[in-house]
């Protein structure tokens, strides 16, 4: 998570532009939606794992970065219409709005909502089967 932390404290998914470069930090963009949705569900699963709280907190500060809280300041959903765009470029968002990108929205709602429900009910989380 501190890789994927900017120095404002917001989510910032590592960026696919030089993605796998040999010996070099890891870039501030592409960022795409695909790595915010699955950062959500890794947290999620390491709070259903050891119950650490911080990992809700992380999860929806990761979520919150869909919704704006990202390095541009800009919602990457349109609430209006359910679309999202493909990522944040240095400069602007990526105005396309492909199939990935709002399934990873809507996986990364479905688990913030799934959580809220069991934090309301006070179910403790599943156990892990292995």
């Amino acid at each position: 998570m501190k890789r994927q932390t900017s120095t404002k404290g917001q989510f910032r998914p590592i960026g696919t532009a030089g993605f796998g470069d040999r010996r070099q930090p890891p870039q501030a963009f592409d960022q795409q939606p695909l790595e915010a949705a699955a950062t959500i569900a890794a947290c999620l699963a390491a709070w259903r794992a050891d119950h650490d709280v911080e990992w809700k907190a992380e999860a929806a500060r990761v979520f919150a970065w869909f919704l704006g809280s990202n390095d541009l300041s800009v919602s990457l959903v349109d609430l209006e219409t359910g679309s999202c765009r493909d990522g944040l470029h240095p400069d602007r968002p990526n105005e396309n709005r492909g199939g990935e990108s709002v399934v990873s929205y809507l996986l990364g709602l479905s688990e913030i909502r799934q959580i809220a429900r069991l934090s309301e009910s006070r179910v403790s989380p599943a156990p892990l089967v292995a």
